[in-house]
């Protein structure tokens, strides 16, 4: 996991304003429910964390690893996730309604019935990703880097 125990990890986080943290690891940690609305949490590690029903909304999360993170049902509106590695995440019904996602690596990850509206997946890697279900219109993932492999929101794989 990280460097800290659990109970400093539960009393970090449950702070009743914002956390102003860089480059922590929270790597493998068990974060469901956590309420980290409008937090900056710029390049922090929360790799194989469980962030099941977080509140992530409005945090500000550029350059995160959250490579095989379970992120099902989280709110990440409006969040910057820019340049945020996601590689193989899983965000099934997560709200990213309005999120910064450019640049994002989102390889492998599972978006099945996502909430994209209004997403920026502006060079966004989507290779291998499922959006089965999802709300993305085909404008905003035409701006993806990479779609091959993707499994579109209707179903059809792209090639």
């Amino acid at each position: 996991m990280s460097e800290f125990s659990r109970y400093e990890i539960y009393m970090l986080l449950n702070q009743e304003k914002p956390l102003w943290l860089s480059y922590i690891d929270l790597s493998g940690a068990d974060l469901r429910g956590v309420n980290l609305s409008l937090s900056t949490l710029a390049n922090a590690n929360f790799s194989g964390a469980d962030l099941r029903g977080a509140n992530l909304s409005e945090a500000k999360l550029g350059g995160c690893n959250f490579e095989n993170a379970n992120l099902i049902g989280t709110d990440l509106r409006k969040a910057t996730l820019r340049g945020a590695n996601l590689h193989g995440a899983d965000l099934r019904e997560a709200n990213l309604a309005e999120a910064d996602m450019m640049e994002a690596d989102l390889s492998g990850s599972n978006l099945i019935d996502a909430n994209l509206g209004g997403v920026d997946l502006t060079n966004a890697n989507l290779t291998d990703a499922d959006l089965t279900g999802s709300n993305v219109p085909d404008h905003k993932i035409l701006r993806a880097k990479s779609l091959y492999g993707t499994i579109m929101p209707d179903g059809t794989t792209h090639s």
